[in-house]
């Protein structure tokens, strides 16, 4: 049997044991011998000997998984049961909810080989690794603000309340952000807000950039040179709408390697977590991370 580690986040408000159980006995119909590995404060724990990781939770799970896996999250591959607040990668994939039906994809996948996988090269800020998206500016301020038992209560509309909460204490912090374009050219450029995609979808079912993906090998820079309540609420309802960010909110749009800021601003919100502290840069890690689909 296949030995797969299944980690998941016992206190998050997501959380169900009888979810749980129930994925663990579908991936075990599937022929599947399954661990479960609870997330701890420290973050994610494996088990060193599977063959497969299937993440039971949100981006941030999986970030911690693949920060635990380090220099293996290359080899070992991964699958993404949807859980937590937005799940960009598991929506992206098209990974299912139920269990029964999510087991059966995976094993699917399993059986058709590592030919037929998702692709996807991680890129890092600093040694932080990024599954989905960073941001930094009234985005990533907005989630520092997210109360933890706010967001058990009501999911992802716990953001919202928090950009609400906001609009009376506005931050506009310029950087000049530099780097390193898909085509190789250099790029400097002066931004109050920047948002990195490293996946299709950004915030549940948007997408920001026609070029962001998961095998892309580029992440996609957006950003603001001026980031006023007004320039924001342009680039919001740009994206609700599916308008170019380009003409309709102004936004600066690049497919990049290398993305440098010129400062450790902070705070930083990497996969939908806020990260008190930052590193200067991000770039490819050398690795590509496998999905099971």
């Amino acid at each position: 049997m296949t030995a797969v580690d299944l980690v998941y986040n016992p206190v998050s408000g997501s959380f169900s044991q009888a979810h749980l159980d129930a994925l663990v006995a579908a991936l075990g119909e599937q022929g599947f011998a399954v661990t479960p590995m609870p997330t701890t404060a420290e973050g994610a724990r494996l088990s060193g000997t599977a063959e497969l990781v299937c993440i039971h939770g949100g981006d941030g799970t999986l970030r911690d998984t693949v920060q635990a896996l380090g220099e293996a999250a290359g080899e070992v591959p991964l699958a993404v049961a949807p859980s937590g607040t937005i799940n960009l990668v598991a929506r992206e994939l098209g990974y299912a909810r139920k269990p029964s039906a999510f087991a059966k994809q995976v094993a699917e996948g399993w059986a058709r080989g590592s030919g037929g996988w998702v692709r996807a090269p991680l890129y890092r800020l600093g040694e932080m690794p990024i599954v989905s998206c960073l941001s930094i500016g009234p985005d990533s301020h907005a989630v520092a603000r997210v109360s933890g038992k706010l967001k058990k209560r009501i999911g992802r509309y716990a953001y919202v309340v928090a950009m609400v909460q906001q609009m009376s204490e506005w931050p506009r912090n310029a950087m000049t952000v530099r780097g390193e374009l898909a085509d190789g050219e250099l790029f400097t450029c002066e931004a109050e807000a920047a948002i990195v995609s490293g996946a299709a979808l950004y915030a549940g079912p948007f997408q920001l950039s026609p070029e962001a993906a998961l095998a892309a090998d580029a992440v996609e820079l957006i950003t603001l040179e001026r980031s006023t309540r007004f320039s924001t609420m342009l680039l919001s309802l740009a994206v609700m709408l599916r308008l170019p960010l380009d003409r309709f909110a102004k936004a600066q749009i690049r497919s990049c390697r290398r993305i440098e800021f010129d400062r450790c601003v902070t705070p930083v919100q990497v996969d939908g977590d806020h990260m008190p502290d930052c590193a200067y840069a991000i770039a490819p890690s050398g690795m590509t991370l496998r999905y099971v689909v």
